[in-house]
């Protein structure tokens, strides 16, 4: 047996050295091997000249933003690999993997996937392997191209729209590596969707291990705040002797142990601003992260301990570490020691790579390729007489920016920005011509029926967005209808490879493959996410199984989107009376049947069944701050992510007005913009400009940089909407947005200008600016005039004003000055015409004008600033303070209240018809906002219901149907909430006691206020927030992206919309994007309860789940609370839990089952 097993040893050592020996000339791996070193092996020849180019479109990045563009470049350049004399390419684009022969640069194959690949892939002699956004690892002969073998990394294929393709949900973005016959992968970006971390045998597929019990950890989140999320793995995989280490896309890695997949750490605080991205580079000691553009910074492996050693991209060779630098405006090479002392330095200009081919550093930049041979001891070289860098590739050789090298094969590789891979070889060798991927090659043309008939089809349907299409038996019309597709993306399913594959290579042809994809799989079995297509077209072979059982119509008829989707079902007019029939007596949920001329069309027409708008700053009109879409429901998972950049919204911290979100339609602002997006998809509608929109100075400053890049703070706090209200209102109708004195009315479909209203002016040489905005009923009313207490009144708040720095600049007078409306107007919305005008006394607040139950409601006061200012001069705060009720139609005045006016906000209940006045302190609003005190009104008559004149809480508050809700600040306990109909508080049950305690909330850190929907709570609490108010279960987390420093997790339209609201950010959260999250019960849901707290009081417990392993918090339909255990999230564990002290908490995500 021991002679055995010594044979067996010296077995596998030969099989090691036979695999070095054919990998010894290559370029394996992104960055050469395993640790991304760029250390190649091979030495190339004295003189290299060009070989052959192959010209592709362009890289487009899977992200958006500047600052997303530069934290994770992984897809922004074609990154190859060398393998056996064949150049390994990923495309992105066209979702394949490509193999050219490195001596002429034919293509020798093509494997096509179901998503884009937009990682390296990696390889051994036999394999190559690979992840894609379809949520599967991969492995293809390299010689063949042919599949040896498939992985799916996710835990399931439902298809949603990431990034403006059709994805997995769970895309693999956790680039390939492999090491000792090991391939290493890593799916989902979505914490909370679940993360998954494994180790495959490359040479068969086998599974040796799993990971996916690291997305909803208890970790500490930037800004120190403890959050449920984890690692969101993009980037190429790093592994060590002992370590993977996984690229957390935008924050610092995770390290986990290589050999089972336990976690080691992940410090997610630990890199800080300015730190963090999909680069990661690593030797047995250290590993180094990106930065910014193409810098690095280095952190022990032992245990993520941050250095203070910065560098640009490396190149890691034993001892040695060599990098680009600029040294006082020239470009240089430098060499480190161990130590990172710089031994010496160069002139040699890397700025766009460098690379390590055996004894000779290789660079691209300005100059060209340069070759610099290194000494055969580089760390004893003379810093006054350090090596010379020789030009070896003019610049004029290539057209294009070089950003990538690679040496195999005794050639040089070289991959430019601009798409194009030069090949370069030893001189003498013939050239090849130029392999043109960018030119459509002809393909034979489709017959002249199939052309008419699919131009009449496009026309007939809406022709945008997503379009899905079931059963290609009809070739010659779903070719016809691709080569002129007005689709973002339209996907073709068809169980027949046959048919896939002849679609797939007459569209690669013509270069629109992307655009168009064709997929592989049975029409019932594949998922989407709900209402991502516009249109949805059934082919005949599949619409005639329909008439008889519409279990596929019901399995495809969630994919169409409301508001008008459509679904056609293509058969003949005999075949059309009787589907058509058969579907009439049991439609699907709001199908619109009808018979046409290509045979049965049914239309999701109207809104989706509970589902409600949000409109104005604070949802309606009412300011309820309050959703009433009752379909959305915990918990939630991923519908769509990306597609849009935070460049067209606000700097955060100006809290300028958040999303309205109407008929299928999110409308947001940025500077002097507004923009439409679709709620289902993300995708962009349009863009309009403004030429001034007076925001600046109130949604923004000059402390305000154009520097997206730059970690250092951007923009100071300063109230923004919280003072000022909206300046936009979308209604189905129309948006209204204030351009200066004009209200600029825009159709929502497209943004065009359809006509503009204009304020009556005393003194049109002088006019007076638009200062509130409101819609009600068919009553556009507006602010004529801001308060200007200042200029107004011949007050000054100087002194006060200059105490105020740093932070606090921006909540001074200055804002105060345009928190109130001396006038307001009524106008007809639909033609303009003034129905009515009324003065203030003081000034209407702009957050104390709201409308609702036949009445408009307003506030005429001044602001407690302004009162203190005029009491000094002897004037007693008015008594002619009010309250009015207006007719919306007329302005008559229905009734006044000038007793009990201490507030600063207005809120009404349609279901009660009650009127709150309350304060509306919190961060990041008035100074002078009350902080206490609290009315309820009879809204047909102002009469006082209740008053609780010393009730102290944080607002603004909620109205939620029967319930007054409080504000929660950072890190403190909410007030709790109280019955509208008579300010008692809201009891609730504890479910340890049984017994009935007040209700109260608590987040973490988070400079937004609470926004409500029918079930539950939304706010940022660490990462994104939110309360179930069905269970009181506790706050819990969306992991893996942050809510905005305004609320911008609204729920409207069927869905939970969260436009990237995070302009100037760089915090390193693992996401910075747009999304959408809608109902799916399988996503696991975590949260801390209050009562499992270090103070919440012990008492007799009646009732208490013991939940072994698990991360946090659950209270099931049962009413039963669950903690875990060991303890994670408890710190005061209401009952003494002995364990074995050998037994191992084991978790799986739910997901995988």
């Amino acid at each position: 047996m021991k002679r055995f097993a010594i044979a067996l040893q010296l077995m596998m050592l030969f099989l090691a050295t036979l695999q070095t020996t054919l990998t010894a000339s290559d370029w394996p791996m992104w960055r050469f091997d395993a640790g991304r070193t760029a250390a190649g092996t091979t030495e190339l020849p004295t003189q290299l000249q060009h070989s052959w180019t192959i010209k592709a479109p362009a890289r487009i990045q899977a992200w958006d933003d500047p600052l997303n563009l530069d934290l994770m470049p992984y897809d922004r350049l074609f990154e190859p690999i060398v393998i056996s004399n064949r150049l390994i390419v990923p495309f992105s684009d066209t979702d394949r993997v490509c193999a050219f022969d490195t001596s002429t640069g034919q293509q020798l194959w093509s494997f096509v996937t179901d998503g884009p690949v937009r990682l390296p892939p990696a390889a051994t002699a036999q394999h190559v392997c690979f992840v894609s956004d379809d949520g599967c690892l991969y492995c293809v002969d390299v010689a063949s191209g042919k599949l040896r073998w498939k992985f799916l990394a996710a835990p399931g294929t439902r298809r949603i729209v990431g990034n403006q393709r059709l994805i997995s949900t769970w895309p693999a973005r956790g680039g390939v590596v492999i090491r000792d016959g090991v391939v290493y992968f890593a799916a989902s970006i979505w914490p909370m969707m679940g993360v998954y971390i494994g180790a495959v045998e490359v040479e068969n597929g086998r599974l040796l291990w799993i990971n996916d019990s690291t997305g909803s950890t208890w970790i500490k989140q930037p800004h120190s705040a403890p959050s449920f999320a984890g690692v969101a793995p993009q980037g190429a995989l790093v592994a060590t002797a002992e370590s993977l280490i996984v690229p957390g896309g935008r924050s610092v890695p995770a390290v986990f142990n290589r050999s089972n997949g336990d976690l080691r750490y992940f410090e997610l605080n630990a890199g800080g601003k300015g730190v963090g991205g999909s680069l990661v580079l690593a030797d047995d000691k250290s590993f180094f992260v990106h930065t910014r553009l193409r810098g690095v910074r280095e952190f022990t492996l032992e245990n993520g301990t941050k250095s203070f050693f910065q560098c640009n991209e490396p190149v890691l060779h034993g001892d040695m570490l060599y990098a680009a630098a600029d040294a006082g405006g020239k470009a240089v090479l430098r060499a480190y020691a161990a130590d990172r002392r710089v031994l010496w330095e160069t002139p040699m200009d890397a700025s766009g790579d460098l690379i390590l081919a055996g004894h000779s550093l290789y660079s691209a930049g300005a100059a060209g390729i340069q070759r610099l041979t290194l000494p055969d001891e580089p760390q004893k070289v003379v810093p006054t007489a350090p090596p010379a860098a020789e030009v070896l590739i003019p610049p004029t050789t290539v057209t294009g920016t070089i950003q990538r090298l690679l040496a195999a094969d005794q050639k040089l590789f070289a991959v430019t920005a601009e798409g194009e891979i030069h090949a370069f070889t030893a001189a003498g060798n013939t050239t090849t011509p130029l392999h043109d991927l960018v030119t459509p090659v002809p393909v034979p043309p489709m017959p002249e029926e199939s052309e008419t008939a699919a131009a009449a089809l496009l026309q007939s349907l809406p022709a945008e967005g997503y379009a899905l299409w079931f059963g290609t038996d009809d070739l010659s019309l779903v070719a016809a209808v691709a080569s002129r597709s007005p689709f973002v993306q339209l996907a073709c399913i068809d169980e027949t490879a046959e048919r896939i594959e002849s679609l797939r290579q007459r569209w690669d042809q013509q270069r629109i493959y992307g655009k168009v994809t064709a997929h592989q799989a049975q029409p019932h079995t594949f998922q989407t996410a709900p209402w991502l297509a516009h249109t949805v077209v059934i082919g005949r072979e599949l619409s005639s199984r329909i008439g008889q059982n519409q279990q596929l119509l019901n399995h495809i008829w969630p994919s169409v989107r409301p508001y008008g989707g459509v679904l056609q079902l293509l058969c003949s007019a005999s075949d059309a009376t009787a589907i058509s029939a058969a579907i009439a007596a049991s439609p699907p949920e709001q199908a619109r049947v009808e018979v046409n001329s290509f045979g049965v069309r049914l239309t999701k027409a109207g809104a989706l069944p509970d589902s409600a708008d949000w409109t104005h700053l604070h949802g309606n009109i009412a300011n309820t701050r309050k959703s009433d879409d009752a379909r959305v429901r915990l918990p939630l998972g991923v519908l769509w992510f990306g597609g849009s950049s935070n460049m067209d919204v606000l700097p955060r911290h100006g809290h300028g007005p958040g999303q309205q979100v109407v008929d299928g339609r999110l409308f947001i602002q940025g500077i002097n913009t507004l923009s439409a997006r679709d709620v289902y998809t993300g995708r962009v509608l349009w863009k309009r400009d403004f030429k001034d929109l007076g925001t600046y100075d109130v949604y923004y400053d000059a402390t305000y940089r154009e520097t997206p890049l730059d970690p250092a703070y951007n923009q100071v706090h300063i109230p923004g909407a919280n003072a000022r209200g909206t300046n936009y209102v979308a209604t189905p109708e129309h948006v209204y947005i204030l351009e200066g004195a004009v209200c600029r009315v825009l159709d929502p479909r497209n943004g065009d200008i359809l006509r503009t209203i204009e304020l009556p002016q005393e003194n049109p040489e002088e006019p007076q600016e638009w200062s509130y905005l409101g819609v009600y009923q068919n009553v556009l009313i507006g602010g004529l005039g801001f308060a200007k207490y200042r200029q107004r009144l011949e007050i000054s708040f100087e002194e006060e004003d200059g105490k105020l720095g740093g932070n606090k600049a921006g909540f001074g007078s200055k804002s105060l000055d345009r928190a109130g409306s001396m006038l307001l107007v009524g106008f007809d919305r639909f033609s303009g015409r003034q129905l009515w005008k009324i003065p203030a006394r003081h000034s209407f607040w702009n957050n104390g004008v709201i409308a609702g139950g036949g009445r408009i409601y307003c506030l005429d006061r001044n602001p407690k600033q302004v009162e203190e200012k005029l009491q000094r001069r002897g004037i007693a705060a008015p008594s002619t303070y009010r309250i009015l009720a207006l007719n919306p139609q007329t302005g008559e005045e229905l009734w006044q209240k000038t007793d009990g006016v201490f507030g600063t906000w207005l809120g009404y209940s349609e279901q009660h018809d009650l009127l709150l006045q309350a304060g509306a302190a919190a961060s990041d609003r008035l100074s002078g906002e009350p902080d206490r005190g609290m009315m309820v009104c009879r809204a047909n008559n102002g009469d006082v219901v209740w008053h609780q004149p010393d009730l102290a809480y944080s607002g603004p508050c909620i109205l939620h149907n029967d319930l007054i809700i409080a504000n929660a600040n950072s890190y403190k306990d909410s007030a709790g909430a109280w019955f509208l109909k008579t300010g008692q508080p809201w009891l609730i049950m504890n479910p340890l006691t049984g017994e009935q305690s007040p209700f109260t909330l608590n987040r973490a850190y988070g400079c937004n206020t609470i926004l409500a929907s029918e079930n539950f709570l939304t706010f940022r609490s660490g990462a994104a927030g939110f309360y179930d108010l069905t269970n009181n279960g506790g706050t819990g987390n969306f992991g893996g992206f942050r809510s905005g420093c305004s609320g911008n997790l609204v729920v409207a339209n069927g869905v939970l919309n969260a436009p990237d609201y995070t302009r100037t950010c760089s915090c390193s959260y693992q996401n910075q994007t747009s999304l959408a999250l809608v109902h799916m019960p399988e996503v696991e849901t975590w949260t801390i309860s209050p009562l499992a707290r270090p103070d919440a009081p012990r008492q007799p417990i009646a009732d208490l789940g013991i939940n072994f392993g698990a991360p946090g918090h659950q209270r099931d339909d049962q009413g039963t609370l669950w903690i875990e255990w060991p303890a994670v999230v408890t710190e005061n564990s209401p009952a003494h839990i002995r364990a074995n002290p050998e037994a191992t908490p084991y978790r799986r995500h739910s997901s995988a089952y």
